[in-house]
């Protein structure tokens, strides 16, 4: 293997994808273009959820639960409605998402130290959404449930319910990603998605087309080794995929504010890992395809879906089925998307990823031989 005859090869391929404008759209427009769609449009946060109030209390007791859901932020009070047998039908109209139902008796219940129950009714036909906002008001009413309570149970023994506090508080404190903003979850794992799905693609319709054009035949008949083919192809496009990296990486900081509070050699050496991971998916599609069509096909079913959809971009891991699970196990997006993130959020070190780089490395290894082996088995016959 000769190391002049690769950078030969390797200067031969950036000089063709320096020519071709499509190339290069593909390999660092697309990549930008994914993280402002995926990162503006795809948000998990909900804010501002649309609130309708069924207040037959009419009490300070009620209208203080409704204005404390109104200033958390979380819910916006949209409207009133007389009887809670009137939500069912503004749900259909889409005017609200949530309604909060407070039966007569309520202030009277809670003074008197009974239990005083108030009903929120949820639109599920957005799962998510639901849950979330179920989430949220739970948050926001049960201190003030437990405020109530001891300023009852205070009133009722004659003490001063200015100086009587409950005896237990909690305090919750979120690491990592302190406001819980999706979009400092969501980037650092667009990451691993893009890569994936960039390189796949991109290396896999570069080589099927020559194939196509028949310029492959003609390398072939070249001195150059299989191998020195394959490993002359493969550099220019690592080092598209580093400009991918910095690019995504100073998007992510400068539009998102995505804290990068980790090791960037770190980042570096798996995002290396990973993207001959990638290359080498979509040097073998190349070999086994040799045509754009069916290469692009493969691209999407192999590449493509399985980074954006299994890799636990998308949803939890552990909330897929089991056979899913397993499935995931030998997609490389999976272990990279989980050192990008601890990166970028936890300040991880080699230590804490070393199973994942570990995992990426060997995904490498492997389909870069069977991508040589398949592609030295076409050339001898």
């Amino acid at each position: 293997m000769s190391p002049r005859r690769i950078g030969l090869m390797a200067r031969k391929e950036a000089e063709h994808v320096l020519r071709d404008s499509r190339s290069l759209y593909l390999a660092l427009g697309i990549p930008l273009l994914l993280l402002v769609l995926f990162g503006y449009a795809l948000s998990m946060d909900v804010e501002h959820v649309p609130l309708l109030v069924v207040d037959r209390d009419q009490s300070s007791r009620s209208r203080q639960i409704v204005s404390a859901l109104s200033r958390s932020g979380a819910f916006a009070v949209v409207g009133s409605l007389d009887a809670a047998e009137d939500v069912p039908a503004a749900f259909q109209r889409q005017e609200a998402i949530a309604a909060l139902i407070v039966e007569r008796g309520f202030s009277r219940a809670v003074d008197r130290g009974e239990r005083a129950e108030a009903q929120l009714l949820v639109d599920g036909t957005n799962a998510n959404d639901a849950s979330i906002a179920i989430g949220y008001a739970t948050a926001i009413v049960q201190p003030l449930g437990a405020d109530l309570a001891v300023t009852a149970l205070a009133r009722r023994a004659g003490l001063d319910t200015t100086r009587f506090v409950a005896p237990l508080a909690v305090k919750s404190r979120n690491w990592f990603n302190q406001a819980l903003r999706s979009q400092w979850y969501l980037v650092p794992g667009l990451i691993a998605v893009i890569l994936a799905m960039t390189n796949v693609l991109l290396m896999a319709l570069t080589v099927s087309r020559e194939w196509e054009r028949g310029t492959m035949e003609q390398l072939l008949a070249t001195p150059v080794r299989p191998i020195e083919i394959l490993l002359g192809k493969l550099l220019p496009y690592v080092a598209i995929g580093w400009a991918q990296l910095l690019l995504v990486t100073a998007a992510g900081i400068l539009l998102f504010d995505v804290p990068l509070r980790g090791n960037l050699p770190l980042l570096f050496v798996s995002a290396t890992v990973f993207l001959v991971a990638s290359l080498g998916q979509g040097l073998l599609i190349s070999v086994v395809a040799r045509n754009q069509q069916i290469a692009t096909m493969l691209a999407v079913l192999s590449g493509v879906l399985p980074a954006l959809l299994l890799s636990g971009f998308m949803s939890p891991i552990a909330s897929m089925p089991r056979v899913i699970q397993w499935f995931s196990a030998i997609i490389p997006a999976r272990y990279f998307l989980v050192i990008s993130r601890g990166v970028f959020l936890k300040d991880v070190g080699f230590a804490e990823v070393a199973y994942e780089l570990g995992v990426v490395t060997v995904a490498a290894v492997v389909l870069l031989a069977l991508a040589v082996k398949r592609f030295g088995g076409e050339v001898r016959s």
